[in-house]
């Protein structure tokens, strides 16, 4: 079992950004599937890089595994197509992690992000490059991930491009 997670912004600028995050997710997991046999997605399901990631998993019917930061995280969703989104995919996903905290802050974020790179054999972080002002969650994932020399792709949503670092061959 191989499983792919994602962390990302939540706020990409506009539909060229959205469109390129959705086809290179969807690549991705296609190019994965072909080489294992089974693969489970995991994801926060926040809005952005984590919503299209998870809907793009479903459509090729990944398993979703999901993670819960915060007790009333779907108030944390800015619309109600946003809150739909986020109980379908919730509704959809195989199992979801409660991780306990008691209200939204940004240490439930990263232990959000923790957990999803703790679980990941390839992470997938759709992130601008840029260090976060504070203890930023994608930035921190990034950062965990480097640290600890795993194999993770970069789709950088400034520029539009794709890089693949400390991979393996058994992997990708």
């Amino acid at each position: 079992m191989l499983h792919a997670g994602i962390v990302g912004h939540r706020y990409l600028r506009g539909t060229a950004t959205s469109g390129f995050v959705v086809r290179q997710c969807s690549a991705i997991l296609r190019r994965l599937q072909a080489r294992h046999t089974a693969v489970t997605a995991l994801s926060a399901i926040a809005e952005g890089a984590d919503t299209l990631f998870a809907e793009a998993a479903l459509a090729l019917h990944i398993p979703l595994d999901i993670v819960q930061p915060f007790e009333g995280y779907a108030s944390d969703f800015s619309t109600t197509e946003a809150q739909r989104r986020y109980e379908r995919l919730r509704t959809a996903a195989c199992t979801e992690t409660k991780l306990g905290y008691p209200e939204r802050s940004n240490e439930a974020y990263v232990a959000a992000m923790d957990w999803i790179v703790g679980h990941s054999d390839i992470l997938i972080a759709a992130w601008n490059s840029f260090p976060a002002v504070g203890t930023g969650p994608t930035y921190h994932a990034v950062r965990k991930v480097i640290q600890t020399n795993r194999p993770w792709i970069h789709l950088n949503v400034v520029d539009l491009s794709v890089t693949f670092h400390s991979f393996r061959s058994m992997c990708f």
